[in-house]
């Protein structure tokens, strides 16, 4: 018998789904909150969890629901069936292979995983939000499976779908469609867990919020929201933060009559918000899904389209100010928090255009004015500003060749990981050692680095015919089964025991609020980072060890250099800060 409480933490570590249907009638739960749901036994290769899915926490966001906050979902009077995955939230996912549109518009449910043990050994609470460029991604077991988490024996996942695209993020800039749907999906999923994971036997004041890419993101934006404070209480952000040239749109309207005009809305360009909002209300689903394919700049393009928004202030507004400045100032909540990182984080893009004849022939065909929507530089330069610094960076990253090929792959790579990832971690840990004290409030980093036998490489093409690294999501194989992806790794087997590294690593931190035994990181600040030219606070590396089981090490390493070229590019350095003199130079892989 199960009883609380134990930890909430989102993990996934296993092998096999084997039902005990036997005992399923027996397993159910009825939160006085929330509705009846039964459960269903799973078996991993050595322990037994249970499997609450299909949770409704919001109402169906269809009809006149659609394009509005969520609504609390109803006490229901029956017991619901929580022994399969819902479907879900209706996407076309760019990023991968296969393009093809799936899933429905109700889609508003979470999945609860909790292992079979006495109180006293869990009650921590991992809450995961998927990442995929706000447009695609799953809390199902065939992609974000639990067993790797389930095996620790010590913490309970939720993983929850909120909506995505047009459908979770677009928005009018008024409060006609206000926006930000996804992440307030997010929030009402992070108050059901208060509500009722103690009765799931989680302890509510042990919840861990921890995302990949979008989700990422995710987690660095619910620190900025003043509504979200006391939901969680520890945070990991997987490659992604809230600084991403590619977390924010900025022209929302824009967007939303371009999306409606491709949705056959007639005057599109001069109709009010409020008439622009309700019709597109009555637009099909799948054809707002389709709509995108016609607002990207080529076919293929794997750029997001629909992001969150700074919203009007209001009782519900998710985010009202700009990140960049909250980063700045670091005017956001202070909890235990884990930052990582991957090599080739900008692989998702590259791969995506590289491995690709046609869309790679595309880009070529107008480069300058692709990769210029690819860098997304800031808002604040103009059109002939904007120009002047690409050609100044096809300069530094492609010695000057205004083409995509194998000559200039590994500068796509690195400008890439730079604009998207590497710049913006530092800055958010620059800006965080200068106003914080870390002795009170303390951040910790990793860098999955290790390359194992699977890659998210063969996500992003139907054919890969280059080595491109540790890339965006390959961390993700080490801490979620993705049976429809990927083979499991063979119980003996290095990657096996990566898993249980890594697994442990994220639940230790859950737990603890900090990595506890493994290596000691020293103290940071900002004198450490202007002694540091190629280096950035110390950090986990997980690596492929070739003469040692030690698969994690301490490291310093980072792309120092090329984030200081941006800081110069952006017009952002400080020297005081930097080090002097600031080098403001591009060079290739260091």
């Amino acid at each position: 018998m199960f009883k609380p409480y134990l930890p909430v933490v989102y993990l996934s570590l296993c092998l096999v789904f084997v039902s005990a249907t036997d005992d399923n009638e027996l397993l159910v739960v009825c939160p006085p909150k929330s509705t009846c749901i039964r459960g269903v036994f799973r078996h991993t290769y050595n322990t037994e969890f249970e499997a609450f899915m299909g949770m409704p926490y919001a109402l169906a966001p269809l009809g006149e629901l659609r394009f509005r906050d969520p609504i609390k979902m109803v006490k229901l009077p029956f017991t619901i069936d929580g022994t399969k995955s819902k479907p879900n939230c209706i996407q076309r996912n760019y990023f991968l292979n296969r393009q093809r549109i799936f899933g429905k518009e109700d889609c508003l449910y979470l999945n609860v995983y909790r292992p079979v043990v006495s109180p006293q050994d869990i009650g921590n609470i991992n809450r995961y939000i998927y990442g995929g460029g706000f447009n695609s991604g799953s809390a199902s077991y065939l992609y974000t499976g639990p067993e790797y988490f389930m095996a620790t024996q010590s913490v309970i996942l939720v993983t929850v779908s909120y909506r995505l695209g047009a459908l979770g993020f677009l928005s009018t800039g008024d409060n006609s469609i206000s926006g930000n749907f996804g992440l307030k999906d997010q929030h009402m999923a992070l108050k059901w867990v208060q509500e009722n994971i103690a009765d799931f036997g989680g302890d509510k004041d042990k919840v861990t919020l921890f995302g990949h890419g979008a989700g990422a993101i995710a987690t660095h934006l619910h620190l900025m929201n003043p509504n979200s404070e006391g939901l969680f209480h520890r945070v990991i952000s997987m490659s992604g933060t809230a600084n991403s040239p590619y977390a924010i749109e900025r022209n929302p309207l824009e967007k939303a009559r371009n999306t409606a005009f491709y949705c056959n809305i007639e005057n599109v360009d001069h109709i009010s918000t409020t008439k622009l909002s309700k019709a597109l209300r009555k637009v099909n689903a799948l054809k707002l899904v389709e709509a995108e394919d016609y607002v990207k700049r080529w076919v293929g393009d794997p750029n997001t389209y629909y992001r969150p928004v700074i919203e009007p202030p209001g009782k519900n507004a998710f985010l009202t100010q700009d990140p960049e400045e909250l980063i700045r100032t670091v005017n956001y909540t202070k909890l235990p928090w884990l930052l990582g990182t991957v090599p080739e984080d900008g692989a998702k893009w590259v791969i995506n255009i590289m491995e690709n004849s046609s869309v790679l022939q595309n880009f070529n065909s107008e480069f300058h004015y692709n990769l210029l929507e690819l860098i997304q530089f800031p808002n604040r330069f103009n059109a002939t500003v904007k120009d002047e610094k690409l050609i100044q960076l096809v300069q530094d990253y492609f010695g000057g060749t205004k083409e995509l090929h194998e000559g200039s792959l590994r500068g796509f790579l690195d400008v890439m990981t730079d604009r998207g990832f590497k710049h913006p971690l530092y800055n958010v840990i620059r800006y965080y050692l200068r106003n914080v004290d870390t002795d009170v409030h303390p951040i910790y980093m990793y860098s999955f680095n290790y390359k194992g036998r699977f890659s998210s490489a063969s996500l992003y093409a139907k054919r890969i015919t280059r080595n491109y690294g540790v890339v965006h999501g390959d961390d993700l194989h080490y801490l979620f089964r993705s049976p429809l992806y990927f083979r499991d790794f063979h119980r003996n087997s290095t990657e096996a025991a990566i898993v249980q590294l890594f697994v442990n690593y994220f639940v230790t931190f859950a737990k603890h609020g900090k990595p506890l035994n493994f290596p000691t990181l020293d103290s940071c600040d900002t004198s450490v980072l202007a002694h540091r030219p190629k280096g950035i606070c110390d950090y986990h590396e997980f690596f492929n060890a070739k003469y040692s089981l030690q698969h994690v090490r301490v490291n310093n390493a980072y792309p120092t250099q090329r984030v200081r070229y941006w800081l110069d590019l952006l017009e952002e350095s400080r020297k005081s800060e930097l080090g002097n003199p600031f080098y403001g130079t591009y060079t290739s892989g260091k």
